[in-house]
């Protein structure tokens, strides 16, 4: 790890643990431009909402919402049509949610990817 990511990495904390500590329903790790949010999906975007809204306000960065994943997992959505299907209903819910609608492409129940690898099922192992 080279000084500049620790530099970002110290930089950018502060504010993640921040909007964090604003959804009691959400947990989830951040490092450098890795963020992850476990919560139920409404909570979840309303945290990459505000965290999109701090970054930009705090840091001038903008969060890169065509790379945002949005999995579900577990066995009860299993298809990725109802999941998508789950997240358009989400956003047509809460008008504040809109600066996410880009991220519909990176919407599955079969894991997540990170730099194009996918993580979390069985093409990963």
């Amino acid at each position: 790890m080279t000084f500049e990511t620790v530099r970002f990495a110290v930089t950018t904390f502060p504010s993640f643990v921040r909007v964090f500590a604003r959804h009691g329903a959400c947990t989830g790790a951040a490092i450098c431009d890795d963020v992850f949010i476990v919560a139920p999906l409404a909570e979840g975007l309303a945290l990459a909402v505000e965290l999109k809204q701090v970054l930009k306000q705090d840091l001038d960065l903008d969060l890169d919402v065509p790379k945002l994943n949005c999995f579900f997992p577990g066995d009860r959505i299993n298809d990725d049509d109802h999941a998508r299907a789950l997240f358009q209903n989400a956003l047509e819910a809460n008008s504040q949610l809109a600066c996410l609608s880009g991220m519909d492409a990176g919407i599955s129940t079969t894991g997540l990817r990170v730099a194009g690898v996918p993580i979390g099922n069985d093409e990963w192992v």
